[in-house]
């Protein structure tokens, strides 16, 4: 055999390979070919589609680059390298290949189609839209022009429209994967739990193999719905698929918190650890097992690692926030909650939590001012106006102290706390020893969360 009919034989044999998803092999058998005959503008593509399915975007990008060399005008190559580009980043290189295409094949609805992606990446949403209905021209119902405008309306924020469009695409393409799934996190967005976990159990009956993403996304709403035996099994499943998923052993992990089953979470938190020493919230996941086995000062040591990694996930500072006072670490309490008022400095919640570290600081002034900006943004908080309260009170400024208990009690007369402050505070000639007791060194232990 001479070395041009082994080429040939090669790329045949990669093209079976690729067929059933041996893509490392495949891409093997073309390189062999390509060496030995590098004029063959199709093995570079099919070398840049394997290279793609393996999601090696920048070495595809490169051999479809070598196919253009020999075949400058191939609109599907074109088309191709757009998309790659998109992929990796390079979104202005991306709309020059695609514009390219438009000059050579005005008609070539792909080269909108894909545009639309690009620009919605680049936050160009208008753009995005000429894109959907210059495609529309030419394919009326193109169901990936569908699935395309439906995520850039997805990132404005459209949620009704987008569900809408990723409708279209099932209406066009029954089988088309990732459309349910995008439209189950759009419901489970909008807190429509129900009609997320039948879009969720739609996807997974579609595809062949089942995504792990996908099951942990599954198990996690499952989880919030409150139906843990099958959160366990979609937890279980996807560690079936991929053993050492570090996700799939932290949900478990989650999971058994909520059944209380603390000696199950501790060792999948601490496998979670062993497999990633800073996978982000199992330190913190740790301390709180700790701190319910009274272990805490094991628990703050855990918390303080994730303290250190953590500046920017506002759900794993408002935990890791409460935690740490918890745990009597309450400087860092308070460094936790400061970070996250800057992430959500318009949640009365947070505030709220910010001025009870202050308090426990002993901060008073700082606390009453984030105490009153909670209540500036949730009129009517009954923790804040408690703690308002127990606040001018510490502070001697007894008509204040008294205003902001009777609002509280107003809101809340059945509450045995605030009862109990507004009668003492009501009772005139104990008012001194009242403050002595209450801003005494049991303070912190008045001071509600």
């Amino acid at each position: 055999m001479n070395d041009w009919i082994d080429a040939e034989f090669r790329a045949e044999h990669a093209y079976l390979l690729y067929e059933k998803g041996r893509w490392a092999e495949a891409a093997s058998e073309l390189r062999v070919a390509i060496d030995i005959n590098p004029y063959n503008s199709a093995w570079h593509f099919n070398l840049a589609l394997t290279l793609e399915a393996m999601e090696q975007y920048e070495p595809a990008c490169r051999a479809y680059r070598m196919a253009l060399e020999l075949d400058p005008g191939d609109v599907e190559t074109l088309n191709c390298l757009g998309v790659n580009l998109t992929r990796v980043g390079r979104y202005r290189e991306s709309l020059r290949h695609f514009e390219r295409i438009q000059r050579i094949d005005p008609l070539y609805e792909p080269a909108y189609c894909n545009r639309i992606v690009t620009y919605a990446e680049m936050g160009d949403h208008d753009n995005a839209e000429v894109m959907f209905y210059l495609a529309r021209q030419i394919v009326d119902e193109c169901p990936l022009c569908f699935y395309n405008i439906a995520s850039s309306l997805y990132a404005r924020g459209d949620y009704a429209r987008a569900i809408y469009c990723w409708d279209q695409t099932l209406r066009l393409d029954p089988d088309h994967l990732q459309a349910h799934g995008r439209i189950a996190e759009t419901y489970w967005l909008l807190g429509d739990l129900q009609n997320a976990k039948s879009h969720y159990q739609a996807e997974l009956e579609l595809a062949e193999d089942p995504d792990v993403d996908l099951l942990l996304d599954y198990g996690d709403l499952l989880l919030d719905i409150g139906q843990l035996d099958e959160a366990q099994e979609k937890f279980e499943l996807a560690l079936a698929v991929e053993p050492a998923n570090i996700e799939a052993h932290f949900c478990l992990g989650e999971l058994a918190l909520k059944r209380n089953q603390l000696t199950v979470a501790e060792a999948q938190f601490r496998l979670v650890l062993e497999l990633d020493p800073k996978f982000p919230g199992a330190h913190t996941k740790l301390g709180r097992i700790l701190l319910r086995q009274g272990f805490r000062r094991d628990a703050a040591r855990h918390l303080l690692v994730d303290m250190a990694n953590c500046t920017d996930d506002p759900d794993l500072l408002a935990e890791l926030g409460e935690l740490l006072i918890e745990a009597r670490q309450t400087t860092q309490a308070n460094a936790a909650f400061r970070q996250l008022v800057n992430l959500r400095p318009d949640d009365p919640q947070v505030r709220h939590n910010l001025a009870v570290s202050f308090f426990m600081l002993d901060k008073i002034d700082d606390g009453i001012r984030h105490c009153r900006r909670a209540l500036k943004l949730r009129p009517g908080y009954p923790l804040a106006l408690y703690n308002l309260a127990l606040a001018y009170l510490r502070k001697g400024q007894l008509p204040r102290a008294r205003r902001y208990a009777a609002r509280a009690m107003m809101i809340c007369p059945g509450d045995e706390h605030v009862r109990r402050l507004s009668r003492q505070l009501g009772m005139t000639g104990l008012l001194s020893r009242l403050r002595d007791r209450l801003t005494g060194g049991d303070y912190r232990d008045n001071i509600r969360r």
